[in-house]
């Protein structure tokens, strides 16, 4: 009892002075000039704000710049949602309109992820210093004026200050002017662009990465400055020069200039700084030869700042048109640059000895001459006989096996039903090629590009697998025709038929690299026009024999009657789809390694799924086939979730693989590092 009693004392006698040394709620947050390394610590930001230019008439464009100086070993945040964000808000403008667009910083912030577990923290901060910029429209005569206020928090490695609003009061005139009198006019000198392309079912970084510069910075009237666009390839993609023949299966890389001020050119055009690579290949029209670059490359132009510059600054604007291509295909590209001093008013002069680039005056294709329309229709006519052998590849002869078993069952048919099956089967051929054009040609796709998305690769994979367990007699088909079931006598269906030409040219893609990427390569390089004429007369050229053998039933007079031989048939076409699921699942091993295991067991789920299927005859009443589909499905759809959710464990970048230089990195940085290694038995 009375070791308690002390205890309960000591406890009384501790708590009062143990509490009053910690911060309380609000106080856990100090006043600017207490964060850091102790109360003399100034964290008091510099702010700076100007309405220019003075000399603006109504409709001209005004800009409030505020300028933000951060005191050293601080940050502040960019501009957002987040508590700590910067927020600029404006109460009044008087004599201005509206603001015309959102405030924009002279310079893009330095930004930080962190990974906490297996999350991403992102920070965007600004170090130093930062000049947010919002453009207005000159009202009236009036006097201008503009009132509001930014909301900063000062950080340091300690932590952050609660956010402070400062008040902002500036008319027309007041402040310094700073370079670049509108948001649309000031750039920076140096851009580092990543394009995103389109695959997957979602936008990922392009492979090929563009650091623009205009160099040296504060060149004065009478110096010269260069510009120079770099593109950064990721191993195994290539870009083409500059002169790259567009009939050679390549698009040139197109650098046009849109506008300058204050620079006049020097050089004649654009140069590259090493000489291109040469590729031979081989085009249904001959040999080739391509001209390209792997690894990096520099596109480059000198300019004389001229006398122009002293008041409105110099700058350039432009973009660059191209195309990047691997083994599997290849993707267009374009990207847009604005560098200094320069805006949207700003032109090329008329001498075009000044102003060449590398593009024509449209950036577009000329008119075809007649040796172009000659070319254009030597290739309609490779793409048409491409297509036609592309019946004839390993990838299609299953399903073209399911399609000789039809035109069995067509036979003494009447002829007017047998034409309509057939020109449907060519639809559905041609269907797909509709869709494929527009990819390339609208939206940039590569052809054979879809083999680059996971779930595209599951999808295919279990189509086929789930076709050669109905050829290998597992479950039968419920369409009439589509070669489930062994009774010749059903009649093919018009769906079945378009269906059959969809699973086709789905199934000849992985087939066609060889034959059909230069030619594709050449349609991208071409006119939206020209690239469906050629897409089209392929799905024409794979369509011609059906549309054939449709319109001359006794075509197919050749082929044995239907018989034994067409059970044993459709038994071998089965092996052979077994087969063929072995190219998209060594595709997937390519793009996600880690979810081959998981897709092999969805496929056994789906075998044991359609064996329950296969159960209930097609003779059964329907309400008992439903039932077994139901059930079927129902444990399709779990095995699918316990595949993909708890046996699928993809890499989330925790891990990064070894080096030297990494490791030399990260403890310079007095990282903690961990080494996972293990022997390759």
């Amino acid at each position: 009892m009375t070791r308690w009693l002390t205890c309960l004392i000591l406890l009384l006698v501790v708590t009062p002075a143990w509490s009053q040394d910690q911060p309380t709620g609000p106080e856990l947050f100090q006043p600017f000039g207490d964060l850091g390394d102790g109360p003399t610590t100034n964290a008091e930001p510099k702010i700076t704000a100007s309405l220019h230019p003075a000399t603006a008439k109504p409709g001209d464009p005004v800009t409030l710049a505020i300028e933000v100086i951060v005191p050293e070993g601080y940050y502040t945040y960019s501009i957002g949602d987040e508590p700590n964000s910067t927020a600029i808000k404006i109460t009044d403008h008087a004599g201005l309109d509206a603001p015309t667009s959102a405030p924009q910083p002279d310079h893009p912030p330095k930004v930080e992820v962190t990974k906490i577990g297996k999350v991403d923290f992102r920070q965007e901060k600004h170090i130093g210093r930062v000049v947010w910029r919002q453009v207005f429209k000159r009202a009236a005569d009036a006097k201008a004026t503009v009132s509001g206020s930014i909301t900063l928090s000062m950080c340091n490695e300690s932590g952050c200050l609660p956010p402070e609003t400062f008040p902002l009061a500036v008319a027309l005139g007041q402040g310094p002017a700073f370079p670049g009198e509108a948001a649309s006019d000031s750039h920076p000198l140096t851009l580092d662009i990543t394009p995103t392309e389109k695959t997957g079912g979602g936008e990922h970084p392009s492979p090929v990465t563009w650091h623009i510069e205009l160099s040296p910075p504060m060149a004065q009237p009478g110096e010269t400055v260069t510009l120079s666009l770099t593109a950064t390839l990721t191993d195994g993609f290539h870009i083409f020069a500059l002169t790259q023949d567009k009939a050679n299966g390549g698009l040139p890389t197109r650098i046009s200039m849109k506008g300058l001020r204050g620079l006049t050119a020097i050089d004649a055009g654009f140069a590259e700084d090493r000489p291109f690579e040469e590729k031979a290949i081989q085009l249904p029209t001959g040999a080739v030869t391509q001209k390209l670059f792997h690894g990096t490359v520099t596109w480059s132009r000198t300019y004389r700042v001229t006398e122009a510059a002293t008041d409105s600054g110099y700058g350039t604007r432009g973009q660059v048109l191209y195309q990047y291509c691997d083994e599997k295909g290849c993707l267009k590209g374009r990207v847009s640059f604005a560098l200094g001093q320069v805006g949207p008013g700003d032109k090329l002069s008329s001498d075009r000895s000044q102003n060449a680039s590398t593009d024509d005056d449209a950036g577009q294709v000329t008119a075809a001459s007649p040796d172009n329309s000659e070319n254009m229709l030597s290739w309609i006519g490779i793409a048409f006989v491409a297509g036609f052998i592309l019946n004839f590849m390993p990838c299609v002869l299953p399903v073209i096996g399911l399609k000789i078993m039809s035109f069995v069952t067509q036979a003494g048919e009447n002829r007017s039903r047998a034409f309509l099956l057939n020109l449907s089967f060519a639809f559905g051929l041609m269907s797909v090629f509709l869709v494929l054009a527009t990819l390339v040609g609208v939206i940039g796709a590569g052809w054979g590009s879809q083999f680059t998305s996971a779930a595209f690769n599951i999808v295919m994979a279990s189509i086929v697998f789930v076709f050669a367990l109905s050829f290998l007699g597992v479950w039968e088909i419920p369409v009439p025709g589509f070669g489930g079931s062994g009774d010749s006598s059903g009649q093919e269906g018009l769906g079945a038929a378009f269906a059959k030409g969809v699973l086709t040219t789905i199934l000849a893609t992985p087939c066609t690299g060889p034959m059909l990427v230069p030619a594709m390569s050449w349609a991208v390089s071409q006119s939206i026009g020209v690239t469906y004429a050629v897409m089209m007369s392929v799905g024409l050229g794979m369509a011609f024999p059906y549309i054939l053998i449709g319109a001359f039933p006794r075509l197919i007079a050749f082929l044995p009657k239907p018989g034994m031989w067409m059970e044993t048939f459709k038994h071998v076409m089965g092996f052979v789809l077994l087969g063929t699921v072995i190219y998209p699942m060594f595709v997937l091993s390519g793009v996600d390694p880690d979810i081959v295991v998981p897709t092999m067991l969805f496929l056994f789920s789906l075998w044991a799924a359609f064996w329950w299927i296969g159960r209930v005859p097609l003779t059964q009443p329907r309400i008992r086939r439903a039932r077994a589909w139901g059930e079927a499905v129902a444990f399709g759809v779990l095995m699918g979730l316990v595949s993909f959710g708890s046996f699928y464990h993809p890499d989330d970048g925790f891990w990064s693989p070894y080096s030297d230089e990494a490791l030399a990195e990260h403890l310079d940085a007095n990282q903690t590092v961990l080494i996972d290694f293990t022997a390759d038995w």
